[in-house]
């Protein structure tokens, strides 16, 4: 930014406009007033030295007299003639005669030679006029008679007063003018070439819309023309940028994945929505350093920065379990820094993990039972078996082969489900009565685990539409999982009742419960909460019937405390009382 000036284009014009003016009426001054009173004086000197030599010569005999006799009587009469002044007559150089009249005004010129006759003199002061005259005064004498007249030059002054007047006149006449065409030319070009730095000065700030008048002379309006042409093109190069980068704002904060860029100075820009999500940041408070990203991320954002690729990829575990991929890309610029590309890879993980679980816990699951059929096989085919045994052994091997065949049922039956293949027998089924159904079935080994068995019904029966045999399932699955975590002395209730549009069946049970680390996954294939334990289930009983109530448009969902009990609550829609207008159609429920 250039220093601001105290004066404008308008007074530098005018400043310079009278400067001119003022060194012209000052060379007036110094060079045409000296010289014209000098033509003065002169003019007036010669006049002067003219009168002196009529006058001197009119004392020259007529008659060349041989002699005369008083010199200074001649010099009094030139004087007296001459109204004031100094004469002195020489011959050969010796005076002969000088006048009273006046003071010696010649001792004030310099000496001139005895023969420097018909000269005149005039002091530099311009106060006095010498002049020298020769005069034959004798036929009879060879000599050369001089007459020496210093007079004061009067008269002159008067005259001198009037140039300088008038050329004082002149100096004011062409200063007022050099001002007046000062003040003409600023206000013309000085304006004109003002409103082109204005316009200047608007495109500076920002207004792309600011064009310059083209007025004035050539040079002007060329200049003026080149600044809108220039406006012009500035202005659609902005707005390209403009629709350039509103169109990359808009695709980078539609994408899922959370990007920002960190400078060389660690200041923060360009983070969109995707990235404060995924670093659990307000949008309202968002980071603007790279200290005040998650440790994690910023050690992974360093290293990317430090390396000496120019794309690093890494991970970043946040504290509440969050897997994020980062990848770090060096930004090429004045600001320097990277790009730093954030992806939420905790569900691949967690399914890569799943994925090598399940291959374990079915290889395990299969391997088990298949071994055990194997090992019997190879008794069986000894033939020292007893009867017993055998009989022993080929019941231990169906079991196997029974517990083989659920495996891969319940295995088809999680395909079927994840590829909404599952048929469903939709019709109105009474909830209460089948929680009543199932508890029946289910009351006969609680009580010989000396668990107590209760049913909680509305007085109003609550319908469903839905298929009654997977809803059994999903109950009976409840039911079985409850058993088998609840310890003799305990209790498991099973509930049914109306909470919105939505019908609501719960079992509860007082056993050991689940731990608060292990909820998010009870309802995964293959999961036990106790690794250690080996039974009849394979951990898909959970998984099949949340994708049972997902198929119905419902939802399933577990409250359990460790060492309390655990409470799974299954939510159905309503059925609609069926009329002929309005046939009753599936619903779905929103968990709450």
């Amino acid at each position: 930014m250039s220093r601001a000036r105290w004066l404008g284009l308008q007074g530098w014009l005018a400043a310079a406009m009278v400067s001119v003016g003022f060194a012209a009426s000052l060379a007036v001054l110094v060079t045409v007033l000296p010289t014209l009173e000098q033509t003065i004086r002169r003019d007036r000197a010669g006049e002067i030295a003219g009168h002196v030599t009529q006058v001197v010569r009119s004392h020259q005999p007529d008659n060349l007299t041989p002699v005369i006799a008083d010199w200074d009587e001649i010099a009094d009469g030139i004087g007296d003639e001459l109204g004031g002044g100094q004469v002195r007559i020489s011959a050969d150089g010796v005076v002969r005669g000088r006048s009273r009249t006046c003071c010696n005004l010649l001792d004030s010129f310099p000496p001139l030679g005895p023969r420097d006759g018909g000269q005149s003199q005039l002091l530099a002061n311009g106060s006095a006029l010498r002049v020298r005259v020769p005069l034959q005064v004798s036929t009879t004498f060879a000599e050369t008679v001089t007459v020496d007249v210093a007079v004061p030059v009067q008269g002159g002054s008067a005259e001198l007063t009037y140039v300088r007047r008038r050329v004082m006149i002149a100096v004011a006449a062409v200063f007022g003018l050099a001002a007046l065409a000062a003040v003409a030319l600023a206000r013309v070009f000085g304006g004109r070439i003002r409103r082109l730095a204005l316009t200047a000065a608007r495109l500076a700030a920002g207004d792309m819309s600011a064009r310059a008048p083209l007025t004035g002379p050539q040079e002007l309006a060329t200049l003026g023309d080149g600044l809108n042409v220039m406006a012009t093109r500035i202005e659609r190069q902005i707005d390209q940028l403009t629709v350039e980068r509103d169109r990359a704002r808009v695709l980078i904060s539609s994408l899922a994945e959370g990007v920002f860029a960190v400078r060389d100075d660690s200041t923060l820009t360009q983070m969109n929505p995707s990235a404060l999500r995924l670093l659990g940041v307000s949008a309202e408070h968002p980071p603007t350093t790279a200290a005040e990203l998650p440790p994690p991320v910023l050690r992974a954002v360093v290293d990317g920065a430090r390396s000496a690729s120019d794309v690093t990829e890494s991970e970043a575990v946040l504290r509440d379990g969050t897997e994020l991929s980062v990848v770090t890309a060096r930004q090429v610029g004045q600001d320097g820094g990277v790009v730093v590309t954030l992806r939420d890879v905790t569900q691949e993980r967690r399914l890569e993990r799943a994925r090598r679980d399940l291959v374990a816990n079915v290889s395990h699951e299969l391997k088990t039972p298949l071994s055990a059929i194997k090992g019997l096989l190879e008794l069986l085919e000894s033939a020292d078996v007893k009867p017993d045994d055998r009989r022993e052994f080929v019941a231990i091997m169906t079991t196997e082969a029974d517990r083989l065949e659920r495996l891969v049922e319940e295995q088809l039956q999680l395909a079927r489900l994840d590829a909404g293949a599952l048929p469903l027998e939709r019709e109105r089924v009474d909830l209460d009565a089948l929680a009543e159904g199932v508890a029946a079935s289910r009351r006969p080994l609680a009580e010989a685990a000396g668990i107590e068995l209760g049913v909680s019904v509305p007085p109003e029966p609550v319908t469903v539409n839905a298929d009654g045999a997977r809803i059994e399932q999903i109950l009976l699955i409840l039911m079985d999982n409850a058993l088998r975590h609840t310890v003799a002395g305990g209790r498991i209730d099973i509930s049914v009742e109306v909470a919105g549009n939505a019908a609501v069946m719960r079992v509860a049970d007082t056993g050991e419960g689940i731990a608060e680390a292990d909820l998010p996954f009870v309802f995964d294939r293959f999961y036990r909460g106790d690794r250690s334990r080996e039974g009849r289930s394979a951990g898909l009983g959970l998984a099949i019937a949340r994708g049972l109530a997902t198929a119905h448009g419902g939802s399933m969902d577990v409250a359990s405390a460790l060492g309390e009990g655990s409470a799974f609550t299954l939510r159905l829609p309503i059925a609609a009382v069926p009329t002929q207008e309005h046939p009753v159609m599936p619903a779905t429920v929103v968990p709450e």
